[in-house]
């Protein structure tokens, strides 16, 4: 067979290209080609590699994989060691503004203590004074209502002694009385000599019509008592009826009340006293001075609820 196939081959197949045909391989030989007949060129060959040399080589590729992959890897490294220092850096700056921002915070905290034991100090001290400024508020609101009660007093008082002294304002203008505002009461003063002789205690006649007249207006006056007080100077007296001056002033006293009685008004609210020499109104060294003292006073007592408890 082998020597059937030469120059005289059969065909391809039918519908098969001939540059895929499968021909045999070209058998060694030294004849010519044919004219006409299509022929291939043999492939190259590659020579096998020596296992001897291969084993070296896949080490080194695999050694080279290797190195760049660690390569890599201690170059991201790196950038992480980069960025956790940058990071570290960041929060230790982080951490020592924390550090000063806790110190201020704390001074602040102590100075707001201090200022709030201050302010509680403060405060406790306001209260307090609040407190004593109340209580000297009601003090002093019970001592205005106190002035206020006096001032009316006062008020009605000078009322009265202003409707009093014009009841007297003829007998005041005749130069028969006084009237006066002293010791915070009234006073009606009537000379002596209007009313009695030198070193007597009778009355004139002159003396027993003032004394009528000062009563009509006494008994007008309700809810008072009066007292008749007797006054004489320093000029001692020496006789059988007034030993001395004592005796002339209260004499003088009682005669002017039983006239006073006579003319109308209540026992019950007349006294006598005599003063003597001793609460005289003016000075005794001058004749002047002796006659204002040598006098009868009709005093208006205060009422019970100005007189203070004893």
């Amino acid at each position: 067979m082998s020597g059937a196939q030469g120059p005289f081959a059969p065909p391809p197949p039918a519908g098969v290209p001939p540059s895929i045909s499968q021909p045999p391989p070209p058998a060694a030989s030294s004849a010519p080609p044919l004219h006409g007949v299509a022929t291939r060129p043999p492939p190259p060959e590659h020579p096998r590699p020596s296992t001897s040399t291969s084993g070296p080589l896949v080490l080194a590729g695999v050694l080279a994989t290797l190195a760049v992959g660690l390569g890599y890897y201690a170059f991201v490294l790196w950038q992480g060691q980069q960025t956790a220092e940058v990071e570290l850096k960041t929060t230790r700056g982080q951490v020592d503004q924390l550090k000063q921002e806790r110190v201020v915070t704390q001074k602040r905290v102590v100075a707001l203590e201090q200022e709030k034991k201050q302010g509680d100090n403060a405060l406790s001290e306001a209260q307090q004074q609040a407190r004593d400024l109340t209580a000297r508020l009601a003090v002093a609101e019970g001592k205005l209502d106190e002035l206020k009660q006096e001032r009316a007093e006062i008020e009605q008082q000078l009322a009265e002694f202003r409707s009093f002294t014009k009841s007297f304002q003829r007998m005041i203008d005749s130069g028969r009385l006084e009237v006066s505002f002293r010791r915070g009461r009234m006073i009606v003063e009537l000379p002596a000599q209007v009313l009695f002789p030198s070193g007597s205690a009778d009355l004139t006649d002159e003396g027993k019509q003032a004394l009528r007249e000062v009563a009509k207006v006494l008994r007008k006056i309700r809810g008072k008592r009066f007292i008749v007080g007797g006054h004489t100077d320093n000029v001692p007296v020496s006789t059988k009826e007034f030993p001395s001056n004592w005796e002339l002033s209260s004499g003088r006293a009682l005669k002017v009340i039983h006239a006073l009685v006579r003319a109308g008004m209540s026992p019950r609210r007349l006294v006598a006293a005599g003063y003597g020499p001793y609460d005289p109104v003016a000075s005794n060294k001058s004749s002047r001075g002796r006659r204002r003292n040598r006098r009868i006073e009709i005093i208006l007592e205060p009422k019970l609820r100005e007189v203070p408890n004893l």
